[in-house]
């Protein structure tokens, strides 16, 4: 953040990790929930949502509770000068979080929409705007606390008023809902900390000028929530509801959600990884150039996050493969990073990651076949998704010179970005992707029923 000092980038940092660790123990994947139970009992809608709540609010109490205890036991090293501020944030931004999910088990994606970007305009406002006013940490954290006690009033007054009753039987959706959330939260839990352990290490370790250093190398990692998650959190109530419907062929919307999700995220990060250098100078300043090549190393891992097979183990209910994947990939990157950690740095730190996750997919993949009785061939779309590959190597070339910052400055990068995506696209058809056909006519106002006739000609 250029309004900040790169120490006091790092204590925003610092506060922000805290925070966020707490709140993957406070959340436990409850609300995310919500997509496989409504489809599933839609007459239970409201009811669920009440149970997610309290679930939520019990979960967030006990963890904020140990946190405290805690950091006074340690007498305030765990959290430092973030104890409280941490606490009261957790509380407010983990509870009454449950509208994307409902919105999205009830295929509301304009609402989604509308509400995720609200937030994230409104948190990057108020942050902005702090930064710019005092340049000062400790008012941009009071800040968001502040921004989200606004947001949970509004959320409680519209659960307040929409609300209903449900007159269906609900025995046993507590037990339900408990053995969905604690294998999949858990396994949430050692995700992030698999994602977090390079940061962890280095705020302790090395202090926030180094943490400073490591969050800008890995700033692209919302990018995947943003392209991928967006992708699998709409899946999910669709693969629960066509398993309910008793279709065939169980595994074809992952497949075909994956190629299209292998088309945004590696059509993004060929962008990310050639510009990387005018990004990080342009976006974090000079003092960040040494983040460059991580930066570019760590944008590696889009190739793995192409295939969620989270997904169609949640949409059958099976979520403990998920949560042992995640606790294998955590031992081998705890492991790689007392072995790379000394001989690379934070390059050291990435790397373990990088090849943590790799382990943790090759799992998930073994655990998906077997679930589903699907052989590798079954499991995904390989055809398509070399052809995504090989389209991106293809439309790089327009992108080797220099020409586009040279002439164009930072503009360069989105005009740049611009016709690399436009011939990446134009291959994709070229090479009949089916994903991408059906985007490029759907984008153009064809009718359904044309580029259908599309997909089976070139199926």
């Amino acid at each position: 953040m250029r309004l900040l000092t790169v120490e006091d980038f790092g204590r925003y940092r610092e506060f922000l990790l805290y925070a966020t660790f707490l709140l993957n123990f406070a959340a436990l994947g409850i609300n995310s929930s919500l997509l496989r139970f409504i489809p599933d009992k839609p007459e239970l809608k409201w009811h669920y949502v009440k149970q997610t709540m309290l679930m939520t609010l019990g979960m967030s109490l006990l963890v904020v509770s140990i946190a405290l205890i805690a950091d006074a036991v340690f007498a305030g090293k765990l959290l430092g000068e973030f104890a409280l501020p941490v606490a009261l944030y957790v509380l407010l931004f983990a509870n009454l979080d449950f509208w994307e999910f409902l919105w999205l088990a009830e295929k509301r994606s304009f609402a989604v929409l509308g509400y995720t970007t609200g937030r994230l305009v409104a948190r990057m406002v108020t942050v902005i705007v702090a930064a710019a006013l005092t340049s000062d940490v400790t008012t941009i954290v009071w800040s968001i606390i502040g921004l989200e006690s606004v947001r949970i009033t509004l959320s409680f007054i519209g659960w307040f008023r929409s609300s209903r009753p449900s007159k269906a039987d609900a025995s046993g959706s507590w037990r339900q809902q408990l053995e969905y959330c604690l294998p999949f939260g858990g396994s949430m839990i050692v995700s992030y900390l698999n994602r977090t352990m390079g940061s962890l290490f280095v705020a302790k370790a090395m202090g926030p000028v180094a943490l400073a250093h490591y969050s800008i190398g890995t700033y692209v990692q919302p990018i995947i929530a943003v392209l991928r998650n967006s992708l699998s959190d709409v899946l999910l109530p669709e693969m629960v509801s066509r398993d309910r419907a008793g279709h065939a062929d169980r595994l074809a919307l992952f497949r075909r959600t994956t190629v299209v999700t292998s088309i945004a995220l590696i059509g993004v990060g060929v962008v990310l990884a050639r510009f990387a250098e005018v990004l990080v100078i342009t976006l974090f300043t000079e003092d960040f150039r040494s983040t460059i090549l991580i930066f570019q190393v760590y944008l590696l891992v889009f190739l793995r996050e192409c295939l969620d097979f989270g997904i169609p183990l949640r949409a059958v209910n099976c979520t403990k493969p998920i949560l042992y994947s995640n606790l294998c990939a955590l031992v081998v990157n705890i492991g790689l990073m007392f072995v790379f950690v000394p001989m690379w740095g934070v390059m050291g730190a990435v790397t373990a990651f990088l090849i943590s996750r790799v382990v943790d997919g090759i799992y998930l993949g073994w655990q998906t076949m077997r679930v589903y009785d699907a052989s590798i061939a079954q499991l995904a779309p390989w055809q398509d998704m070399v052809k995504v590959l090989l389209s991106a190597g293809i439309a790089a070339c327009v992108l080797y010179s220099d020409f586009w910052t040279e002439h164009l400055g930072f503009a360069g990068v989105i005009v740049g970005g611009a016709v690399y995506l436009a011939i990446f696209a134009a291959m994709l058809a070229l090479l009949r992707v089916p994903e991408a056909i059906s985007l490029l006519h759907f984008a153009r106002g064809v009718p359904a029923s044309i580029w259908r006739r599309v997909q089976r000609g070139s199926s």
